[in-house]
């Protein structure tokens, strides 16, 4: 099919599917967003839409078409990422267009599973990780090497760790269950790689943004250092490539702005040994956070003991239960206050019952572009609670 030959409006369509040619392209057209061609099918079907057309250009004829209302995009846009798919939004930038040209529409939003920020696509308690891993195969007496970034952008939380070892790679993949793995894949390789989860969303990426030196740049920029002494990644070069890659990848989702503008947490750097590594059959047999039978919640060891009123509660009980300290010293240090819980302490007054607070302190969402107002009005509730909270507990 000659681009040339259809209307103006399909063939600007082609040419931004072009350059994402991985993901559902949704194309603002009034109070709809459209897909055309192979995504209005797939769209279609996936989404149980009325699969219509619209006229081409004279020598195409029409082309496959297929939308949803602009009011229902967050709800239809959660369905598609819940499935596994990636979806570009291309929205309206201006009002009115300049005479004789077609509205200015470009690529705001890239959604995938590992970067949505958007409540109602996120398990409130329980992390949502984007994962970022660069390996470096067996060469003589050298191990197999792995480095492994993964930060949950609704939340802040950014952890790095490198390591050595197929198995534990594949291991602790299983553990974290990443929404989405970010991996820098060589030209060559087309198989999922054999230290890759069953059922994990994998993307491929150019090599380029892993390069140690293009890291380095990218973490420069995105914590604003003159220099990464002070990250404590000097001797671990994988996980520093991994971290760089990831926020690389964040940046990429963003396609606006001039900045990645989600607020992250300096990596915290995770030794061997740390914590316990429970391998996938294991986590079964016990029924940490789903039963055997069903793969539910309900009946799971997480379900019988989790009595936290908050989600960030809940997804810090969750963290720990599958992955237990090891360390004698770090074990004591967060059992001490436990013995101060059963003081009869108000921690804070507030409108608002402390479970109605998703995912401070990360604030991602109110840092971001996308709020709404309500999302503003309950921020105003929950800043001054947090702060009293965090002064009551003499937290950092």
């Amino acid at each position: 099919m000659d681009p040339l030959q259809l209307t103006p409006m399909l063939r600007h369509y082609v040419e931004l599917k072009a350059a994402h040619p991985e993901r559902v392209l949704l194309y603002r057209l009034g109070d709809f967003f459209e897909c055309f061609f192979e995504d209005a099918i797939e769209l279609s079907r996936v989404l149980e839409l009325t699969l219509t057309g619209k006229e081409g250009g004279k020598a195409i004829g029409r082309v496959p078409m297929a939308g949803i209302p602009h009011h229902a995009a967050e709800r239809y846009c959660a369905d598609l990422i819940r499935r596994g798919y990636s979806v570009a939004l291309c929205d309206q930038l201006e009002t009115t267009p300049t005479k004789g040209a077609l509205l200015k529409r470009d690529i705001t939003r890239v959604l995938t599973p590992g970067t949505v920020l958007e409540e109602g696509m996120l398990r409130a308690r329980r992390n949502n990780w984007l994962a970022a891993v660069v390996v470096e195969a067996a060469k003589g007496t050298q191990p197999f090497r792995w480095g492994l970034a993964h930060a949950d952008v609704s939340t802040g939380d950014v952890q790095v760790i490198e390591q050595t070892g197929s198995a534990g790679l594949h291991q602790q993949l299983s553990q974290l269950e990443a929404a989405e793995l970010v991996w820098a894949a060589p030209p060559e390789e087309s198989a999922v790689p054999a230290w890759c989860p069953q059922g994990l969303r994998l993307t491929p990426m150019a090599t380029t943004p892993f390069s140690r030196p293009e890291a380095e740049a990218t973490l420069q920029q995105h914590y604003g250092l003159a220099n990464l002494d002070g990250l404590g990644l000097a001797d671990q070069p994988l996980a520093l490539r991994a971290i760089g890659g990831l926020l690389r990848y964040l940046r990429d989702t963003q396609p606006l702005e001039d900045d990645l503008n989600v607020p992250l947490e300096v990596p915290q750097i995770v030794h061997s040994g740390d914590t316990l590594i429970i391998d996938a059959q294991t986590r079964r047999n016990l029924e940490l956070t789903s039963t055997q039978r069903d793969g539910q919640l309900q009946g799971s060891l997480l379900w019988a003991i989790d009595r936290t009123l908050t989600a960030m509660g809940g997804r810090c009980l969750r963290r720990w239960l599958e992955a237990p300290l090891m360390d004698r010293r770090q074990i004591e240090q967060r059992q001490a206050p436990v013995p101060a819980m059963p003081e009869p302490v108000i921690w804070w007054r507030s409108p608002m019952d402390s479970s109605g607070c998703p995912s401070w302190p990360g604030a991602s969402t109110l840092a971001s572009t996308i709020v709404t107002p309500t999302g503003c009005r309950l921020s105003a509730h929950r800043i001054r609670p947090w702060r009293s909270w965090r002064k009551r507990c003499a937290m950092p």
